[in-house]
């Protein structure tokens, strides 16, 4: 690299991987940060191979998209009425 500006760290990110301690209270490791989905999803996968009984979750902001923790079936299917209750609708 040249001697232009300063380079910046980012240190925020769209997904995040953590590592929690073993009651889910506290997270122990933040393991890494991504912008793109696909390389956030391999590196939680990635993750969970170097730790096979660590809990680990993979987040957007607030949201879980993946949870060590969680069955499997749960992060492949979307129930229409499970986001309705956050919203306050319903039918």
């Amino acid at each position: 690299m040249g001697r232009g500006a300063p380079m910046t760290t980012q240190t925020h990110f769209a997904f995040r991987i953590d590592r929690w301690t073993d009651d889910g209270e506290s997270i122990v490791e933040h393991v890494g940060g991504a912008e793109d989905f696909q390389v956030a999803m391999a590196t939680y996968y990635a993750a969970r191979k170097r730790w096979p009984k660590a809990a680990m979750t993979l987040r957007e902001g607030t949201r879980v998209i993946e949870d060590s923790r969680r069955s499997r079936i749960c992060t492949l299917f979307s129930f229409p009425w499970s986001e309705k209750g956050r919203e306050g609708g319903g039918r």
